[in-house]
């Protein structure tokens, strides 16, 4: 996985290499023995941590108390810091549940790690010592819980941050892509001075820089750093940008620096180009779904069509927009460093490569499995490319199927090499609608353990609505409730969306009673429904082709194994598909 990950893997590697080289002497001496072959062990440790985190072992392993060992375990432990915490809200109840878990085995543990309501905190001394004391201790298990207390991201363990970090003065300072050499490396030393300074002093600092006064360089502080840009719909917003009221005031008044006016309007420029920059490439990513897919309708004002960017810097045009996405986890099977399921749902979170574990993004792991479901969307054939999986840094193997049901599964390709996209054409019958992915790591040789997903689109996709049949319809009956008209009125703004294509209406039941009737009782039900909608979309209902399905207790999305479950199943389904 990423490089910040191996944190704990190193550290715990050190600890057993040291343990079980203690062990194969057999209560020998620790120090360096005549043939120097615990130096040279020490030398290859110092080697990894040199080559992982750029350490200077000769330099750091003179802070080592007087007495203490000085091998790489000892020395990664200084280099990590006393304490490392995190917070309390950054982990899943999955990873609660495993530090319980590991804390109840191990329960010595415990003195050096302290959960408190807020935070959960790491003394990485004292969890160094009394690992190296465990015996018969699972590393794996270990490793899976600790990587996360430790984990960049999240984790605070003292070091002093820079307080324009995220800022305007952060961008333009530390980031500049732009000018000489020799002041882009001026420009990044002074960042790094602010944050040694008093606050009063790093102001007047910049403030002379800019040739600006004191207080605004807190106006320029609060614009913040130029956003990325994810979205054509936020490239939108932000093409004409509005700052906070006081900024936006500053600008105005003919008593401001025109220092501070010049600056603040290049960095709206900025923005401004950025944004239209992303509009203009979506026209084409937009362009290339309607060449392949003309009869698909689509509005050019409002319409809920989106174009994206992944971590690539590569464009998916997705005609449902967010709608397109993944909504669920169902299940987890966490391969090696597998972490966060939830950060495959919804739209994108992430514009880049962050190089470190991020509970935006799943990382499957070597050989996991992560299963997801579609609730408001279902996967279909389109002309081209199906699915899409935005995943950050290199394209790994990963085996991609499909279910309607969640436990019958259709292969239907694999993402690797440079794309991650799958056409599933070859695989399905036209019209045929899924609602669950199901996504396999395969174990190749690479530098990255596990698929980093960071969602999951269908291209094309279904509109998908359901409906309780509770609502709909009296127990065993098939005549609608007088509510059920107003029900069926919130959802022709949604239709309206996708304006032109075939309507599905599927009756479901629970197990209760003969197939044959529940079968005939679904139908019924689903032409309830039909006739009902119909008349309720007037002239437009004769945009679409209807059909009439009736499943019966075939398509059970629950086991009907309590009258709560059996209610799930009692349903109507809308499937609507554009041309």
């Amino acid at each position: 996985m990423k490089q910040s990950i191996y944190i704990a893997v190193v550290l715990l590697t050190l600890i057993f290499s040291c343990k079980h080289k203690e062990e194969d002497k057999t209560g020998a001496d620790l120090e360096t023995t005549v043939d120097g072959t615990d130096a040279q062990d020490d030398d290859e440790g110092a080697s990894k941590l040199d080559e992982l985190f750029g350490v200077d072992v000769d330099e750091l392993s003179k802070r080592v108390p007087a007495g203490a060992s000085k091998d790489p375990a000892s020395i990664f432990t200084l280099m990590m810091g006393g304490e490392v915490s995190v917070d309390k809200s950054s982990l899943s109840k999955s990873d609660m549940d495993a530090l319980e878990a590991m804390l109840d085995t191990y329960p010595d543990l415990g003195q050096a790690i302290v959960i408190s309501d807020t935070k959960i905190t790491t003394d990485v001394s004292k969890f160094t010592l009394i690992l190296s004391q465990t015996e018969g201790a699972d590393l794996k298990a270990i490793n899976d819980v600790i990587q996360k207390l430790v984990s960049p991201l999240n984790s605070k363990n003292g070091k002093a941050n820079n307080p324009y970090a995220g800022s305007f003065f952060e961008e333009d300072l530390k980031e500049q892509s732009s000018g000489s050499i020799l002041n882009r490396v001026a420009g990044k030393e002074m960042y790094q001075e602010l944050k040694a300074l008093e606050p009063e002093e790093a102001r007047q600092k910049l403030a002379d820089h800019y040739g600006i006064e004191p207080k605004e360089v807190d106006l320029l502080q609060s614009i913040g750093k130029q956003p990325a840009i994810l979205n054509e719909k936020q490239a939108r917003k932000l093409a004409n940008p509005v700052y906070g009221k006081e900024v936006e005031a500053a600008l105005a008044d003919t008593k401001t620096s025109a220092n501070f006016k010049a600056l603040v309007h290049k960095s709206k420029e900025k923005q401004r180009k950025n944004a239209e920059r992303f509009i203009k490439e979506s026209s084409s990513a937009r362009a290339a779904f309607f060449k392949l897919n003309p009869s698909w309708y689509s509005e050019q004002s409002g319409e809920m069509g989106n174009t994206y960017r992944d971590t690539r810097d590569q464009l998916i045009y997705l005609p449902l927009g967010e709608r397109s996405f993944a909504d669920e986890v169902v299940m987890f099977e966490a391969g090696r460093g597998g972490l966060y399921p939830e950060g495959a749902l919804h739209e994108p979170d992430l514009l880049e490569d962050t190089g470190q574990a991020n509970p935006q993004m799943c990382n499957i792991g070597l050989k996991g499995v992560l299963t997801l479901q579609f609730t408001d969307n279902a996967i279909t054939d389109v002309n081209g490319p199906d699915l899409y999986v935005f995943e950050s840094g290199a394209i790994e193997p990963t085996i991609l199927e499909l279910s309607k049901d969640g436990s019958n599964w259709l292969e239907v390709g694999k993402i690797e090499g440079g794309t991650a996209m799958v056409d599933i054409h070859d695989f399905v019958e036209p019209g045929e609608t899924f609602t669950y992915v199901r996504l396999t790591d395969l174990e190749t040789p690479s530098g990255v353990p596990g698929a980093d997903v960071d969602a999951v689109a269908a291209i094309g996709g279904a509109l998908r609505l359901n409906l309780d049949s509770s609502v709909l319809f009296e127990f065993g009956k098939y005549d609608l409730r007088p509510e059920a008209e107003s029900l069926l009125k919130e959802l022709l703004p949604q239709i309206a969306e996708i304006g032109k294509g075939t309507i599905v209406v599927e009756g479901h039941t629970d197990n209760v009673g003969s197939a044959q009737a529940n079968s005939r009782l679904s139908e019924q039900r689903a032409n309830s429904v039909g006739t009902l909608l119909k008349t309720l979309m007037k002239g437009t209902a004769t945009q679409f082709k209807w059909e009439i399905r009736g499943h019966g207790d075939s398509q059970p999305i629950a086991p009907n194994d309590s009258d709560e479950n059996r209610q799930k199943n009692r349903r109507v389904e809308l499937l609507i598909l554009p041309n």
